[in-house]
């Protein structure tokens, strides 16, 4: 319960990860790979809120809460009587007692979570959908509003803009409950929304959205959550079709920097771009800018860290000419060097948007 349960931009800071209310109420505690005869060896469950970020009362209540009661209800229900959709209309009604207890029950089940979708026939267009546990109406709208295009119940955006979006939950009984606002900010280049092919599929852990991911005007935030960033325990070739053929003047693909959590920047970025598809010039590379200090912990014992600073981190280069493809060469670290926590073991590469300019 100490991930994120709901948009990170709207959220207190977490670990990271991602556990909404729905994939709590999903929990199967009986492994399926048990024989019938030793279900009744599973005694229960817990569900585990660890502090590290957490510094107050009210913010360990918010994490636990309502998360502990669909777990207290998967636990406590027989497998064949659990309903997803009638927990949550009636969890309506315990909202209304834990504010009354002054229970700091967070409310990120109403989030209206925003999700871009590619649109194969229209590249360079992201197609907006949204989704909610909440039972009433929904408002949607965009900064500025003439941007947001509405086709049959769709919504449509091209260019820069902020989408913001609120739910009210069964608004004609409880009109005191009304969810967060979720707000996104899209940021478009020539790469954005288009045709995008990779050498290696993400690992499965962190491959939310696929490779449309990398080029869905979303830049990855200092909140680290699955959803914006893809990972990778190996090299990766992106290629990334713009349609036609386009003056390039830069290039640049974003990375995470988070080595306490194993994460580490790529070794080195090739960039190069082609005309036909087929022959590819190279125009740059970029490599870490990582560079380490030795230090003594407690122990006395000598350790290596990191002095770039941790989160987002930009790969980039120049690059002229004329091009429709361009492609970037991205190589794994490696092992994680000793020192760092996971030492030995392959180190994580999370990849968010890539540039073209």
């Amino acid at each position: 319960f100490d991930h994120y349960q709901g948009d990170p931009a709207n959220e207190p800071l977490a670990i990271g990860g991602y556990t909404p209310l729905q994939k709590v109420y999903a929990y199967e505690p009986i492994p399926a790979e048990l024989k019938p005869e030793e279900y009744k060896y599973i005694l229960g469950a817990q569900g585990h809120v660890w502090t590290e970020y957490i510094l107050t009362p009210e913010h360990m209540e918010y994490m636990a809460v309502p998360r502990m009661l669909a777990l207290a209800e998967v636990l406590w229900t027989p497998k064949a009587k659990r309903n997803e959709s009638d927990f949550i209309q009636r969890l309506e009604k315990e909202f209304v007692r834990l504010e009354e207890m002054n229970v700091n029950a967070s409310k990120s089940l109403y989030q209206v979570r925003i999700v871009p979708r590619s649109v194969d026939r229209e590249p360079g267009k992201i197609r907006i959908t949204t989704s909610s546990a909440a039972s009433d109406e929904r408002s949607v709208w965009s900064t500025p509003r003439s941007v947001l295009q509405h086709v049959e119940d769709r919504f449509y955006i091209s260019q820069d803009c902020i989408i913001s979006s609120t739910a009210y939950p069964n608004a004609h009984h409880h009109p005191e409950l009304t969810g967060d606002t979720s707000t996104v900010t899209f940021h478009f280049n020539k790469a954005t929304a288009q045709k995008i092919t990779l050498s290696e599929q993400p690992h499965e852990r962190y491959a939310e959205g696929g490779a449309f991911t990398l080029v869905d005007g979303i830049s990855g935030q200092e909140k680290r959550v699955n959803t914006e960033w893809l990972g990778w325990r190996t090299s990766v070739t992106i290629t990334v079709d713009l349609g036609s053929e386009q003056d390039i003047t830069s290039l640049a693909i974003g990375s995470r920097n988070e080595t306490y959590s194993w994460i580490h920047m790529p070794k080195r970025v090739g960039f190069s771009v082609s005309s036909d598809g087929k022959t590819y010039r190279s125009v740059g590379s970029a490599t870490s800018s990582t560079t380490t200090e030795t230090w003594r912990d407690e122990g006395g014992r000598e350790q290596l860290r990191s002095k770039s600073p941790l989160g987002r981190q930009l790969f980039s280069t120049a690059a002229t000419g004329r091009a429709r493809y361009v492609r970037f060469t991205v190589e794994h670290p490696g092992a994680i060097p000793e020192g760092y926590p996971g030492a030995g073991s392959p180190a994580w590469m999370f990849l968010d948007e890539v540039e073209a300019r």
